[in-house]
């Protein structure tokens, strides 16, 4: 027997049933559900709660005070969600919402590690120890057996704890011709910048390749900077302390320590002095870019922003962030004059304004005693973190950020909830290949990389 299925009758058979007279309410309590579920799809969901700014202070005649920013939205605490996007300049928020940052291992057991980085775009991490090594960290997590260098032979790490090598840079073109720059302190304590190559083997240096670049003579045995780096201008910028002798060097134009220098390492032999550096055709030595530095331990330059960002390490009273675009060369940032924005050998310094005055300041108070700077943060991993700046203090294990337009320093951050700050002794940011925040810990050994805690 055939079975006919079941005839159906015409409200059930076009769309129009929805609205007869039986159906008219069901019909609108699904449109209502529609609309409510449509409008939390396009709005989204939580876009971050408020929290209380951090204590860091802020110093400087052209910068805010640490509070939130009342034109960009409430500041976000470190232990919930990030700053908006619209404050970050993102374009695109992450799926899930940013709940802190956590610290993710890359590799551990070094000696003494000071600085970390990579070539732009390259998987490997180069790891600095203070005596005189240079390590590779695969891009797997493994640490190479043999070091990438060693120069362990021709460097005092022994006389104090500022001394040794301090420093690491990678030629701009690096892929294409293995040439990389260290600061180190020679076997007599003075301060020395050097030239060497990568051999056949892409993963050990040519310890025979030395140039030596700069040689320094040094007096005393700190405040020695160390610091290298390559700027968007292609020239090597070079950090150098004041030598322990703040009553000589930091305001003196004739030596160097003290200052930040810039040469160029593709236009002489061994160097030579750009033509826009200021005083390459004035009185003063022609490396020197800018000076008036206690010991700027740590310094980056944001390509974006085209600003340069200093750490200096502070005397008796405070820790100290300055900032200059790179169009300011000549630059006196005030040591001894003043430490932080406070007159210290000159009574009249606030009448000065010749002075650059730090953006940002924080006491010694507590376990706080010396800055570590850090960079400005241009990864992809954690886009709500996009321009804000990194920096981080050495006794106390806290890192902290901020945002800086040229102007004012705004949202600023505690990231000790998330983070912690039992990790180690902060010795030095770096930048991975890919852009990401690594952080190098001196006491413990540890190299880490600044995630996302969502």
């Amino acid at each position: 027997m055939t079975v006919r299925p079941p005839t159906r009758r015409p409200e059930e058979r076009f769309p129009g049933f929805l609205f007869t007279p039986a159906n008219r309410p069901f019909t609108l309590i699904l449109v209502v559900a529609v609309a409510v579920l449509a409008g939390y799809l396009l709005v989204g969901g939580d876009s971050g709660s408020t929290a209380a700014p951090s204590s860091t202070t802020v110093a400087g005649p052209a910068t805010s005070t640490a509070e939130t920013d009342s034109t960009a939205g409430t500041t976000q605490d470190a232990t919930t969600t990030s700053p908006t996007v619209a404050q970050s300049g993102v374009t695109e928020a992450a799926d899930i919402p940013l709940q802190g940052l956590a610290l993710e291992t890359v590799a551990r057991g070094f000696t003494f590690p000071v600085y970390a980085t990579s070539p732009p775009g390259d998987g490997r991490v180069f790891v600095v120890e203070r005596a005189g090594l240079i390590r590779i960290v695969d891009p797997g997590g493994s640490v190479l057996p043999n070091p990438f260098l060693d120069i362990s032979d021709r460097i005092d790490s022994a006389s104090g704890i500022e001394l040794g090598l301090l420093g690491l840079a990678f030629h701009p073109q690096y892929a294409a011709n293995g040439r990389f720059f260290v600061y180190y302190s020679d076997l007599n304590a003075d301060s020395v910048v050097a030239e060497f190559s990568t051999s056949a083997d892409p993963n050990l240096a040519d310890p025979d390749s030395e140039q030596e670049i700069l040689f320094v003579d040094q007096v005393r045995l700190r405040h020695r900077g160390g610091m290298l780096l390559f700027g968007p201008d292609g020239y090597l910028y070079i950090g150098l302390g004041d030598g322990t002798d703040h009553n000589v060097n930091p305001q003196n134009l004739e030596t160097l320590p003290g200052s930040i220098l810039r040469i160029d390492i593709d236009g002489g032999d061994p160097y030579a002095i750009p033509a826009t550096n200021p005083f390459a055709s004035a009185e003063g030595r022609p490396e020197i870019w800018a000076y008036g530095f206690r010991n700027p331990w740590r310094f980056s330059i944001d390509p974006v922003s085209g600003r340069l960002y200093v750490g200096d390490v502070g005397e008796e009273s405070w820790e100290e962030i300055d900032s200059v675009a790179l169009s300011n060369s000549g630059s006196n940032f005030g040591w001894p004059l003043m430490e932080g924005s406070t007159c210290f050998t000159d009574a009249e310094c606030g009448s000065r304004t010749d002075l650059v005055r730090p953006i940002l300041q924080y006491p010694h108070e507590g376990d706080q005693c010396a800055v570590t700077g850090g960079y400005v943060y241009r990864g992809s991993a954690i886009p709500e973190m996009v321009g804000h700046y990194f920096y981080a203090d050495w006794c106390a294990g806290w890192i902290h950020s901020f945002l800086y337009d040229g102007e004012n320093v705004t949202l600023p951050q505690d990231w000790s909830v998330s983070i912690g700050t039992d990790h180690g002794s902060i010795a030095s940011f770096g930048l991975d290949g890919a852009g990401e925040l690594l952080v190098v810990t001196s006491d413990t050994g540890d190299i880490f990389r600044v995630v996302a805690a969502r």
